[in-house]
C-alpha cells in the first residue's frame, strides 16, 4: 500500500497515466535488470497503483448514473445485483 504522500499523488493522476506506470514498472521488472531488491520495491510500487486504481474504478462506478427515456436519472443497479 502507497504511504499517505505518496497515495495523494497518485490521485491528482488520471487512470491513463497511471497504466503508463504499470506499463514501465512491468518493463523494468522483465528487463532482468534489476537486483531482487529493486524488483521487490517496484513490485510493491505496482502493486499499490493496481490498488489505487481499482479504489478510483470502485468510486467512478458508485458515482454512473443511468438517465431514462423521461429525462429522469436513477443509480446503477451495483454490479452484485442489489
Amino acid at each position: 500500500m502507497p504511504k499517505k504522500n505518496e497515495e495523494a499523488e497518485l490521485n491528482k493522476l488520471s487512470l491513463d497515466q497511471k497504466m503508463d506506470m504499470l506499463d514501465e514498472i512491468i518493463e523494468k521488472l522483465e528487463t532482468g535488470e534489476a537486483t531482487l531488491e529493486e524488483s521487490f520495491a517496484l513490485y510493491k510500487q505496482g502493486i499499490g497503483i493496481v490498488k489505487n486504481c481499482n479504489e478510483s474504478i470502485d468510486h467512478v462506478e458508485k458515482e454512473v448514473l443511468k438517465i431514462n427515456e423521461d429525462g429522469t436519472t436513477e443509480r446503477f443497479p451495483d454490479m452484485d445485483g442489489e
